[in-house]
C-alpha cells in the first residue's frame, strides 16, 4: 500500500484537476480504500478508467477512503481536504457500520441515552463476538459459515447483524448523528455547486431473500437520502442473485475481493455517465 502527498492511497495528484479534466472524489472507509486489492484494482480507480474511456475525456477520481472512518470522520475529510480539491461530483461509499462511532466520538459526544434491555444484550452479545474472532482464529472462521447456516432458519436478530438492525430506526441518537451529517455534506456540496451521490454499500453475503440479512439499513439509507434530496445509489441489485461470499479476500473477510470491486465501479459508472456533462463541457451542479 502507498500513499500520495495528499495522504491518500491513490497516485500522485495535483490540488487541482487538470485542465480538460472531470474530478470526482470517492470518500467511504475501507472498502473504497481497497484493503486488500491492488491500487489499480479498486473501484475508484477502475471508475476512473471506465468513465475516461465512455468520455473520451480524462476523468480524475481520488480515492480518500480510509479505513475505520465513518460518516462523521468522512464530514471531517471533505471539509478540511475534499472541498480544495475542486471536485465537480463527491460519491460517499456507504456500509452498513458507518452508523457506529468511534470511541472518541462517543466521548466528544458527551453522554449517551440510555439503552434498552434488549439493545444492550445485542451489543453484549457482539462485543463478545468480536472479542472471541480477535483472539480465535477458529472462531473467526467458524461464524460466517455459521451465520450462512443459522440465517435460512430466521435467526437473523443476534449478534453484529442485529445490532446493526436495530440501529437504523430514528429513535438511535448515532442514526440521527449519521443523518446530519449526510444533510452538512449536502450543504457544503450544494453551495459550492458540486453533486453529492451517496453509494449504499452491501454486507458481501448470499444476495437472495433467505440469506441477505441487511435489507433495513439498505432500505432506511435509501428512504432518508430520498425524502431529503440526496441522489443516492444502492448497489443491492447490482450483487442481487450472486454469492457475496465469492467475493471476499480470504475465506474469513468479507472485504470486496478485485471482482467485487469491478462490480461496484461498473454500476456506479453505468449511474454516473448519462449524468455527467458532455466532454469538454465542465459546469458546477452539472448532475441534473
Amino acid at each position: 500500500v502507498a500513499f500520495n502527498s495528499l495522504g491518500l492511497r491513490d497516485a500522485e495528484r495535483s490540488p487541482q484537476p487538470a485542465p480538460g479534466a472531470l474530478r470526482i472524489l470517492a470518500i467511504g472507509d475501507s472498502v473504497t480504500f481497497g484493503m486488500g486489492v491492488a491500487q489499480d484494482k479498486t473501484y475508484p480507480r477502475q471508475l476512473e478508467s471506465l468513465l475516461s474511456r465512455e468520455r473520451g475525456t480524462p476523468v480524475e477520481v481520488l480515492n480518500m477512503g480510509m479505513p475505520g472512518y465513518n460518516t462523521g470522520h468522512q464530514l471531517a475529510q471533505l471539509r478540511e481536504l475534499g472541498l480544495a480539491l475542486q471536485p465537480k461530483v463527491v460519491v460517499l461509499g456507504f456500509l452498513y457500520n458507518d452508523v457506529q462511532p468511534s470511541s472518541g466520538q462517543r466521548s466528544a459526544s458527551g453522554p449517551q441515552e440510555e439503552q434498552s434491555l434488549l439493545r444492550k444484550t445485542r451489543s453484549a452479545i457482539n462485543a463478545g463476538t468480536v472479542w472471541l474472532k480477535q483472539n480465535s482464529l477458529f472462531f473467526d472462521w467458524l461464524t460466517p459459515r455459521l451465520g450462512m447456516v443459522l440465517r435460512p432458519l430466521g435467526f437473523k436478530g443476534f449478534g453484529q447483524v442485529g445490532e446493526v438492525k436495530d440501529k437504523y430506526v430514528d429513535s438511535n441518537p448515532q442514526w440521527r448523528g449519521v443523518q446530519q451529517a449526510l444533510l452538512e455534506m449536502q450543504r457544503l456540496t450544494a453551495e459550492r455547486g458540486i453533486d453529492l451521490v451517496v453509494m449504499i454499500i452491501p454486507a458481501m453475503a448470499k444476495f437472495d431473500d433467505a440469506t441477505y440479512p441487511l435489507k433495513e439499513y439498505h432500505q432506511a439509507v435509501a428512504a432518508f437520502c430520498r425524502n431529503s434530496g440526496i441522489r443516492h445509489l444502492d448497489l443491492l441489485p447490482a450483487f442481487w442473485g450472486l454469492d457475496g461470499t465469492r467475493f471476499w479476500i480470504p475465506a474469513t473477510d468479507g472485504h470486496p475481493n478485485a471482482e467485487g470491486q469491478r462490480i461496484i465501479a461498473e454500476a456506479l459508472a453505468g449511474y454516473l455517465a448519462p449524468l455527467l456533462p458532455p466532454s469538454g463541457i465542465l459546469t458546477a451542479g452539472s448532475i441534473p
